[in-house]
């Protein structure tokens, strides 16, 4: 069981970067701009090992719960980490729209979507690779 969360926290940490990658930097990558511009006085020059770790963290708790739900597919995958990620973005958007004045109610559906579908996906991928790894 270690292994397979640590391969599930590999895989969610992998293909998660990337769907955010194309999605907050690709698609959003105009309207994030815009928002470091509007609040330069709170934005610092990004700091990879935060995100990293941070990343790393999600990944591990999803990878945790993935197994413990016994998914075992990429819909199963994709649908509860959608759900575990939904309701985690949407707890810190509401801590963060009410904590920081750059973080406003205009930004959080954007946040909670974007983070949802990238979880999401990575979530089926590993959904799959659980069950390739059960078959062994």
């Amino acid at each position: 069981m270690t292994k397979k969360i640590l391969i599930g926290t590999l895989v969610n940490l992998l293909i998660g970067s990337i769907m955010a990658s194309l999605l907050f930097m690709g698609l959003l990558g105009s309207m994030s701009e815009a928002w470091m511009k509007e609040n330069t006085a709170c934005v610092k020059e990004p700091n990879m090992v935060g995100y990293l770790i941070g990343s790393l963290s999600l990944s591990f708790l999803l990878a945790i719960l993935l197994d413990k739900y016994k998914v075992q597919s990429f819909r199963q995958g994709f649908i509860t980490a959608a759900w575990i990620t939904a309701i985690i973005i949407f707890w810190f958007g509401i801590w963060c729209v009410y904590t920081f004045n750059a973080y406003t109610w205009s930004w959080m559906p954007y946040d909670i979507v974007g983070n949802t579908i990238v979880a999401a996906v990575a979530g089926g991928v590993v959904g799959m690779v659980y069950r390739k790894l059960d078959q062994k």
